[in-house]
């Protein structure tokens, strides 16, 4: 199952031409700031669960995204929880060449948000944010509905980011999962 094949064709978070109708799931696909402290914000106990770290091989479309020429990576796949609700599924692209050194500390994580340490250092820094739309037939809506039982709304988004660690890259996509946007 994991890891969890992601859309293939992105779109600029600034330039969305009125495809993302609800105002709510724009603002979380346009912000700049670490997801872990906006789930921390809403109140309640904040978890982290990973589902899978694992070394794969790099597609040529990843490879041309993160601009490497390694031909395998780390993939680490994690849900950020709030009250032990699933509200983002994030996957985490790094490849061989980027944990190694001082970001060799990336591969061993554990429960620790990949945020804390992007957002925390100054020799971090964030591309572009892009998005997607996740498709009803896709491998990821089926994980939304069968694994973590949450219906598969009108409108489901995942964004990414190219980070560059100590100018080493590694792409980090975030899927906003529909407990997200439930109203109380």
């Amino acid at each position: 199952m994991f890891p969890i094949s992601l859309p293939t064709e992105w779109l600029s978070a600034d330039q969305d031409q009125g495809l993302i109708s609800s105002a709510a799931a724009l603002d979380w696909i346009r912000s700049e700031s670490s997801l872990t402290v906006r789930i921390k914000e809403l109140g309640i106990a904040f978890s982290l669960e990973v589902l899978s770290q694992s070394n794969q091989p790099l597609s040529p479309e990843l490879q041309q995204t993160l601009a490497t020429k390694d031909t395998t990576a780390l993939f680490r796949e994690v849900l950020l929880k709030q009250a032990g609700i699933p509200l983002i599924y994030a996957q985490t692209i790094m490849p061989q060449s980027s944990v190694t050194g001082t970001e060799a500390m990336l591969a061993e994580l554990g429960n620790q948000p990949l945020g804390q340490v992007l957002f925390q250092s100054p020799q971090a820094t964030r591309g572009a944010i892009e998005f997607a739309q996740v498709q009803y037939n896709s491998t990821l809506a089926t994980f939304i509905e069968q694994n973590l039982q949450q219906p598969m709304q009108e409108e489901c988004y995942i964004r990414r980011s190219k980070f560059l660690l100590n100018k080493k890259p590694l792409l980090v996509c975030e899927c906003f999962l529909p407990a997200l946007f439930i109203e109380d």
